[in-house]
């Protein structure tokens, strides 16, 4: 069973004899940039470990009876061990270990004693006596760059055949796709947090901000907020499901709610511009799917009065500065759950001091009582502090607990007047 990922090396890129004394491959300069590229893009992080990484490694010593194992990363002249077992972890100079040859070999790569292999005998830790067998298997991104190696090492001679040589090369085929998934994971999460306002908006004594916390590293909520013509709009949305899938529906809702922001500033009625958006989006939601709630309003910065239009979320407060929590309430559907639905306007305001709170349903798994949720939501608002106080207060709470999906919160408080 071999580590293929369906493509073939272009014929430059093959293997060739090395000229070096001690049999092992030059650097192809072009090769190595593609491949640092590679490495950059996964964003482990500089010397970080990783659960994910040491539960493999683990299993790959244990498996095979070896003393170390590691998942290697050459990060230009460093190797560095964002998973291991059985050793430190510490970073080595690359030219000072065995994933070198491994990587640019790019084949499974098995020295049964080292200090019979010219290639790796005057290795440090071949001479101090810590290695002498060793097994790697390279890691491939999707496009063929050897990102990583999974590898293991022990200070006795050994062998790597039959069903031990399978298991470890399945462990491999486990590794790569660990370590390709978490740079897909990694760079979607920075993407979809470029996605979300850069800094909190203070405006004419106004405040807004938000936080989101995905269950996974990507997730469907999405929150939004911008002023025009004296109107701060604003908007939340919660997709149905977690992950890539529907953080790209989250980020078609976003989108054509963004597109209706000088409609909207403008006066639209609120109802009409959902309708509209919530119909451009029908066949998407329907190929995949899915559903989404959403919270769009609009406030009049002057009078505090508040337009908005509720499409089945259902989670949205006044908190009022004598501590009494009035439910923006709406029987208005989510997106994508009946063809030809519409939604209504609807309106509240917004007194000097007061809060406006909207959240989503992953917030409800961390309230002592999700039923009556407005209750809980108003004492955390009341003792919160203002927004910043009250958002942190939020994102400690998913943080210390299990929420079962992604928990977003979007909070706007009224100055008071002087």
């Amino acid at each position: 069973m071999g580590l293929h990922t369906g493509l073939q090396r272009p014929a430059r890129l093959e293997r060739r004899r090395s000229d070096r004394p001690d049999g092992r491959e030059p650097r192809d300069p072009s090769r190595e940039e593609r491949r640092q590229r590679a490495v950059d893009s996964l964003g482990l992080g500089e010397d970080q470990r990783h659960e994910r990484f040491d539960r493999i490694t683990r299993v790959a010593q244990t498996l095979l009876g070896a003393q170390m194992s590691t998942i290697t990363v050459l990060d230009r002249d460093r190797a560095c061990y964002p998973g291991a077992a059985g050793y430190d972890g510490s970073p080595l100079p690359r030219d000072q270990t065995f994933c070198a040859t491994t990587t640019s070999e790019d084949r499974l790569t098995v020295v049964a004693d080292a200090r019979l292999d010219p290639r790796f005998a005057d290795l440090q830790l071949v001479r101090q006596g810590a290695v002498r067998f060793y097994a790697g298997a390279p890691l491939r991104d999707p496009v063929g760059n050897v990102v990583g190696v999974l590898c293991v090492f022990d200070p006795e001679p050994s062998t790597l055949d039959g069903e031990r040589r399978t298991a470890f090369q399945d462990l491999a085929v486990w590794a790569e796709q660990e370590l390709t998934s978490a740079s897909d994971s990694a760079a979607a999460a920075r993407v979809q947090a470029s996605l979300l306002p850069a800094e909190p908006l203070r405006h004419q004594g106004w405040e807004a901000a938000g936080v989101c916390v995905p269950a996974l590293a990507v997730g469907g909520d999405f929150y939004d907020y911008g002023v025009g013509r004296g109107v701060l709009h604003l908007g939340l949305g919660d997709v149905m499901g977690k992950g890539t899938g529907a953080a790209l529906v989250g980020a078609g809702i976003r989108a054509g709610v963004r597109a209706a922001h000088f409609d909207v500033v403008a006066g639209a009625d609120l109802g009409q511009t959902a309708t509209r958006v919530a119909l451009t989006l029908a066949n998407d939601l329907e190929r995949a799917g899915s559903f989404a709630a959403l919270f769009e309003a609009a406030i009049d910065l002057t009078t505090g009065d508040v337009r908005y239009v509720d499409a089945g979320l259902g989670l949205a407060v006044a908190v009022r500065t004598d501590g009494r929590v009035d439910r923006l309430t709406s029987t208005d559907r989510p997106f994508g759950i009946l063809p030809g639905d519409t939604w209504a306007q609807h309106r509240a305001r917004l007194e000097p001091g007061d809060l406006l709170v909207v959240f989503s349903d992953g917030l409800l798994d961390l309230l002592d009582d999700p039923v009556a949720w407005w209750e809980p939501v108003g004492a955390l608002a009341a003792g919160s502090g203002g927004v910043e106080g009250l958002l942190r207060r939020i994102a400690g709470m998913t943080r210390d607990g299990l929420p079962l999906d992604d928990v977003t919160a979007l909070v706007v408080r009224r100055g008071d007047e002087s």
